[in-house]
Parts: C-alpha cells; structure tokens; sequence
C-alpha cells in the first residue's frame, strides 16, 4: 500500500454508513481521489467528530494499492485548511460552488495530475465564497477546466471552412464555431449572439470587477454549459440553480 499526502478539495460525498462517508477529492499532485473514510464522523472524548463537507479545502493523507483505480483509497488522515465561510451566507455562491464541483469531477479522470488546474480551483472557489456575482468566476473556471482536459472549443474561427466572420453558431460535434454559410448544413448546433462570443473569446484574461456584463455572461455561460453537458453525456444538475432556462432565454 502507498501513503500520499497532498492538498485536496472536497469535491463529493456520499454517506457511507453512521461513522463513515465515500469522498472524491481533487488534489494538487494526484488528481481526482475516490476514497473512503471510515469513521470520520465519529467523535471521542477528545475531539468532535468533523465529517468532510462539500467544497472543503484542506490536507489529505491516504493509502492506495500500487494499481490506482483497483477500488477505493482510504482516507488516514483529513486536516481541513481555512473555510470558505461565505458560502453559507449566499445560495448563489453554494450553487456556483456546487457547479464547479460538479464538472470537474465529470471533466476529469481518477488520479490524472494537474497542478495548474488545481490551483484554478483553489482559487476559484476562495473568490465564489466571497462574490457579489458568481458568473464571471464560473465562466473563467469552465474555460480553464475545459482547457485542462484538452475539450476547449474552437471560438476565433469556423471549425469547417475557417472563416473568423459570421460566426453565428456552436457545435459541440464539430468543436467550436460555424459560420452562416457552414451551419446550414449541421443539425446540432445552437445559436450564439454577438456578444456572447465576444465575452467567450475574452476569457483567457483574469477576472475583473468590471468583469460582469449580465447579458453577454449569461449567453457565454449557456455555449460552455451546453458543450460540457454533451461530454459529460447529460447537463450538470447545477446548471439550472445557477442560471435558470427562463434567464437563458431572457439574456442568452
């Protein structure tokens, strides 16, 4: 059995039983973890019992059989780091944290290192907990997971004829975007407004306080949610919570 310690995210759980739970951790030198914790909800006469919440930063000690992915690691040791406190004081803020977890849990494969992308998420999830707009911090994050795991659309020009005029629609099939006189003849394809591109092809840069532009973010929003919803095989159960179809329809 190998020990590995690392800085981890808590990305899932799943109660396991009265004492224990089933976790799935993003951490910085090993990737994405899927370990159980027994008892880690019992507590003893000399420290509470502290279970893992979801979104919870901190340091992990655990030991796996030499062939990762033959079953569940097992947790030794889960110091939690300094808690994202403002998540409990916005539902917004719960549900773009929840978001995030969701994709990259979808997005990324078991023990498949990614430093950078985990420092993506560190930091995402520390600005989220103090946000007054959540949008902007989940838009960047999808473009960098989406970087990270080799699925980034094509947005400055056509996939099929390599036009950068006209772009007026994405295919998440064909990868990034068609231009009017290519998308007649693809049947899954949706619309993108101008704007919405123009937000999609900025964010490589970081995010600003001037940042948020509600319409444009909200159309970009709904080209990266679709894209991933067809590599994960079905949309994020968040998606939804963190910009309704009505403020898609209304904004997108």
């Amino acid at each position: 059995m190998a020990i590995i310690r690392d800085q981890a995210v808590v990305l899932g759980r799943v109660d396991y039983s009265e004492t224990s739970q089933v976790l799935v951790f993003f951490t910085r030198e090993h990737g994405k973890v899927r370990a159980i914790a027994k008892g880690i909800k019992r507590g003893t006469k000399k420290r509470f019992a502290v279970g893992a919440d979801l979104l919870d930063a901190g340091y992990l000690c655990v030991s796996s059989r030499q062939e990762r992915g033959a079953g569940l690691a097992t947790v030794t040791e889960w110091k939690q780091g300094r808690p994202h406190s403002g998540f409990r004081e916005s539902l917004s803020r719960i549900h773009a944290g929840q978001y995030v977890a969701e994709i990259t849990v979808n997005l990324t494969e078991d023990w498949d290192a990614h430093a950078q992308l985990f420092d993506a998420l560190a930091r995402t999830l520390a600005d989220l907990s103090e946000a007054s707009q959540t949008l902007p911090f989940v838009l960047r994050y999808q473009y960098l997971l989406l970087e990270a795991s080799g699925s980034l659309p094509r947005l400055g020009a056509c996939v099929l004829c390599g036009r950068d005029r006209e772009l007026t629609f994405f295919s998440s099939f064909e990868g990034g975007m068609l231009c009017k006189h290519c998308e007649p003849g693809r049947v899954e394809k949706r619309e993108v407004s101008g704007a919405a591109l123009e937000r999609l092809r900025s964010l490589d840069a970081p995010v600003t306080e001037t940042s948020s532009q509600e319409h444009a973010d909200v159309g970009a929003f709904d080209v990266l949610d679709y894209h991933i919803s067809h590599l994960m095989g079905r949309a994020p159960r968040m998606a939804g919570k963190l910009v309704s179809a009505e403020r898609r329809r209304l904004l997108g």
